[in-house]
């Protein structure tokens, strides 16, 4: 180690850290051992440990219990002012998106998407495309995407929706533009399926979102419903003073 006067915890974080930065150790990688990190920088395995705790206790990584300790999950931040899909928000903060499939099929719309959709009784069939949505190969979201089946018919059959873009399929295939959308928001708590689905534990922090897309006739045509992982995203709200002066 250098003879910097910080302790060599604090320096075996800071080069652990700067290797995160620089993209040598990436989200999700395992780190070091403890007993590895010693023998490797010289120190004791309790000055190692107090190095790995300082960078878990500031999130840059997560202790797996019986695994060891793992890059954790950088924040990714949704700013709420355009309508994108997942795959464009992605590239946009030069991040590498891709889905894993869990289910596609066409169905019968549940109550709650009847609803949301204002479906009448003789349509109410809908495709519906479950995936695990993963930035730079991280998982960060398991999100149930509702497509009316009348508007976009063989729909599921026309692209490969683990890299395709849903929308620019929707745009390329059925000139279908999403031009306004309603979105809410709320915490909650993983558990089941969804945590296993995110890799994390039961209880862990989520946010569901759930959004309605309409077309540029104001149909609605689209309905997702969404949790993401609470330790990598964040959303951005773009505010602006209306005309009233603020009292």
């Amino acid at each position: 180690m250098t003879g910097s006067a910080s302790p060599l915890y604090m320096q075996i974080a800071a080069r652990l850290e700067s290797d995160i930065r620089l993209g040598i150790l990436k989200a999700g990688d395992r780190v070091a051992s403890e007993r590895d990190l010693a023998e490797t920088m010289g120190v004791s395995r309790m000055t190692a440990r107090q190095a790995v705790r300082r960078l878990v206790d500031r999130g840059i990584l997560e202790a797996r219990a019986g695994q060891g300790s793992f890059v954790g999950a950088s924040v990714i931040e949704q700013t709420l002012r355009s309508l994108t899909g997942f795959t464009e928000e992605m590239s946009q903060s030069g991040r590498k998106a891709r889905s894993i499939v869990v289910s596609a099929e066409t169905r019968q719309a549940d109550a709650q998407c009847i609803a949301a959709l204002s479906l009448p009784a003789q349509d109410r069939l809908v495709h519906r495309l479950v995936r695990i949505r993963l930035a730079d190969g991280v998982p960060i979201a398991r999100e149930t995407t509702d497509i009316r089946a009348s508007v976009t018919p063989g729909l599921l059959d026309l692209a490969n929706f683990e890299t395709a873009s849903l929308y620019e399929t929707l745009r390329g295939q059925f000139g279908l533009l999403p031009a306004s959308a309603e979105q809410s928001l709320a915490a909650s708590l993983a558990n089941g399926e969804a945590a296993r689905s995110l890799d994390i534990v039961d209880g862990a922090a989520v946010l569901k979102l759930t959004r309605l897309t309409y077309d540029s006739e104001g149909v609605p045509f689209e309905y997702v419903r969404s949790i993401y992982r609470g330790d990598a995203f964040a959303m951005r709200v773009a505010l602006t003073i209306g005309d009233e002066k603020i009292q």
